[in-house]
């Protein structure tokens, strides 16, 4: 029994690491908070974290993942990037993060600004798709925050009670 509730508390420490890992895109926080709860699944036996519930947890970590990708480029469109600012703001985002920090929020900013004034769009539409590029970054670490809590909760919730 002791070494279930050793297990329990290293799991909620590596949760939260995986929510701080968020906030950093080259870790890789919902994935480490989700493998946190796989191995005090395979510790304890699966009897209180059951595969449904591992199912569902990882089905929620694959949906926020593809949708952190989306934002990005869904941000440069809703501040009026064309298809190239969209792609320039994903692009960028993943280059930027070879550029760590200042690459999280220039990527996505640059990339869409970029992509647009090749697309020919004047100076000042360029801009606001580069804008538009850092507001989707920025919702998706939001998201991915409060979800990475939510799984963190519920993984607390469903072993203690």
């Amino acid at each position: 029994m002791a070494g279930q509730w050793i297990a329990f508390v290293i799991a909620v420490v590596v949760m939260l690491a995986g929510v701080v890992g968020t906030f950093i895109p080259a870790l890789p926080g919902l994935p480490v908070v989700f493998l946190a709860m796989l191995v005090y699944g395979f510790v304890e036996g699966f009897r209180e974290i059951t595969p449904g519930f591992l199912v569902v947890a990882l089905l929620v970590v694959i949906a926020t993942q593809v949708a952190e990708h989306y934002a990005r480029a869904w941000g440069a469109k809703r501040f009026g990037a064309g298809r190239a600012g969209a792609w320039g703001a994903v692009i960028g985002s993943i280059v930027g993060l070879f550029f760590m920090p200042v690459g999280l929020l220039l990527g996505p900013f640059l990339g869409a600004l970029l992509f647009e004034l090749f697309a020919g769009r004047s100076g000042g539409e360029a801009v606001k798709a580069g804008f538009g590029g850092l507001v989707g970054v920025l919702g998706s670490v939001v998201v991915n925050v409060m979800v990475a809590l939510g799984l963190t909760v519920a993984f607390v919730v469903k072993v203690l009670i």
